[in-house]
């Protein structure tokens, strides 16, 4: 396999991955309206997977899929910009 193509792959796992443990593992907080979750730990995991470009690429996608399909819609955009920095900033 070439190696973009399996740097490809990767990053899709990877978004996958920060997706499902941001959308299953919930713990509400009550005093935002957010919730805790387990999606970070695979945000640090893909920048060290992938490089800082490309896990930015995949926690910024995976976290916004997560909102969007949580029913946390207004979070979106903020936490595609936000997780792709903080995982950036982590990359570099």
């Amino acid at each position: 396999m070439k190696s973009s193509a399996k740097k490809y792959v990767l990053t899709g796992l990877m978004m996958a991955l920060v997706f499902v443990l941001t959308f299953t593992l919930k713990i509400p907080v009550p005093y935002t309206a957010g919730y805790i979750h387990l999606g970070d730990s695979m945000i640090y995991l893909s920048v060290l997977v992938l490089g800082p470009v490309y896990g930015a690429f995949a926690s910024g996608i995976g976290s916004m899929l997560s909102d969007i399909l949580g029913g946390y819609m207004q979070y979106a955009l903020p936490t595609l910009i936000i997780k792709s920095i903080m995982a950036l900033c982590m990359g570099l």
